[in-house]
């Protein structure tokens, strides 16, 4: 059965790792579609309600629903932008999407920032910061507690 698996949260709240671990876990059969590739390295869009990102995903997402058994959709997607994209997103594929937010908090995201390779400046963190950014229509919420594994074995099991 084909699932679109949405993964919303703030910068360093795990969503990336997620997204490339399901990646792996799904492939062949698996498209993966990173807000960040769309909005800032194809396109440069800066991040406001007509951004070009936002009908080119919805394009994308049409594509792979013809194409593949799971599409993997990570990002930010802060509510005040892209609230009317996901609930028409909702409205299209009904069943078949699954919402998970990551709702990890600001220290936490903090300290995995400084682990990446190129770490975002703090105050840049802070400007993108969104608390609680919840739809209200989301299948489960993650939090600080889960790992990578775990995360992982919570989205399959709604896949099932």
């Amino acid at each position: 059965m084909q699932k679109i698996i949405l993964l919303r949260g703030n910068s360093g709240s795990g969503k990336t790792s997620t997204a490339q671990a399901l990646k792996k876990l799904l492939s062949p059969n698996a498209l993966l579609l990173s807000q960040d590739v769309l909005r800032r390295q194809m396109l440069s869009e800066p991040d406001h309600v007509k951004n070009k990102s936002i009908s080119l995903l919805e394009d994308t997402i049409s594509w792979g629903a013809k194409n593949v058994n799971y599409i993997i959709v990570e990002g930010i997607f802060k509510k005040s932008v892209y609230l009317n994209l996901l609930l028409a997103l909702k409205e299209r594929y009904a069943a078949k999407m699954l919402i998970f937010y990551f709702d990890v908090s600001f220290n936490e995201t903090l300290r995995r920032n400084r682990l990446k390779i190129a770490p975002f400046p703090e105050e840049m963190l802070l400007e993108w910061w969104q608390n609680k950014d919840f739809l209200k229509n989301e299948d489960y919420i993650f939090t600080d507690q889960e790992n990578l594994k775990q995360r992982t074995s919570i989205i399959e099991s709604f896949l099932n």
